[in-house]
């Protein structure tokens, strides 16, 4: 009885926080604006992960993967944004990753300063990325869509790429990371979903549901544990992407992608693939 009334209070308090964001102007219209999103009205797919593969090495997010993918034919590019030591962007999928790709591995997981990240060489050839890089090639390349991954900063990156907030899908984190991008005045905000062993919990759902959630995106094993709910969400509008690695059965597979492609996502997020042919 008493754990039942704990997680009746945890919930409680829970909805109150939830329900003071949301009905905060101009979230509650924003809310209520039950237009899908226009991705998948298209041709289009296939999401170029971590700027896209680059002489066969993935996850460099570098401005050379990211300018071959766009040149590739790819509409959308996925890039990976970490903060450095003085509290600025650059592209990267994280700290560890970074040092090693970088030849800093004696750096373990510490993070660079900016100055520091832009002389460094990924690969030993690469270019490292800042905002402004990025807003370059928005400009430079008017047709291609961004999703922004790892960044937690909601307000600042709506603020940075404003001007093309038709052209930028930003992956949020939780329910409220969800409402604070809408809050933010965020067009495109996609709600990273995790299911777990046991499915997404059904007052996660409702909360969902009742946010109008617009936008999901899960990886592997959390679409094969959630099946069902996935093609629910899809049935009535939300657009579904899927990430994974090349590890996994479906995102470098284009059999496997083709099997649940328009039933249950729309967008997949993949290190090699340019076209499904």
């Amino acid at each position: 009885m008493k754990k039942f009334f704990v997680v009746l209070s945890v919930a409680f308090v829970l909805i109150i926080i939830v329900a003071a964001i949301l009905f905060a102007e101009p979230l509650y219209k924003n809310i209520q604006d039950t237009e899908p999103y226009p991705f998948y009205n298209g041709p289009y797919n296939l999401i170029a992960h971590g700027g896209g593969a680059i002489d066969g090495k993935v996850y460099s997010n570098s401005l050379e993967a990211v300018e071959e993918s766009i040149n590739a034919g790819m509409k959308f590019v996925e890039i990976d944004l970490i903060k450095t030591s003085d509290g600025k962007y650059i592209s990267g999928h994280d700290w560890k990753l970074f040092n090693d790709i970088t030849d800093n591995t004696e750096r373990g997981d510490e993070p660079m300063s900016f100055a520091e990240a832009k002389k460094a060489k990924i690969h030993g050839e690469y270019t490292v990325m800042d905002e402004k890089d990025i807003i370059a090639l928005m400009e430079k390349y008017p047709d291609w869509v961004l999703l922004i991954d790892k960044a937690r900063d909601i307000e600042h990156l709506a603020e940075v790429f404003a001007p093309y907030r038709d052209r930028v899908i930003l992956q949020v984190y939780g329910l409220i990371g969800y409402a604070r991008a809408l809050r933010a005045d965020v067009k495109y905000p996609t709600l990273r979903l995790k299911g777990g062993r046991r499915g997404v919990k059904e007052i996660y759902k409702v909360f969902m549901d009742w946010m109008n959630v617009k936008s999901v995106i899960l990886g592997e094993k959390s679409f094969e544990k959630n099946l069902d709910y996935i093609g629910e969400l899809h049935a009535k509008g939300t657009t579904v992407i899927l990430y994974g690695n090349p590890r996994f059965k479906i995102v470098e597979n284009p059999t496997e992608i083709k099997k649940y492609l328009n039933k249950y996502i729309d967008l997949v997020d993949t290190d090699t693939l340019r076209s499904l042919d």
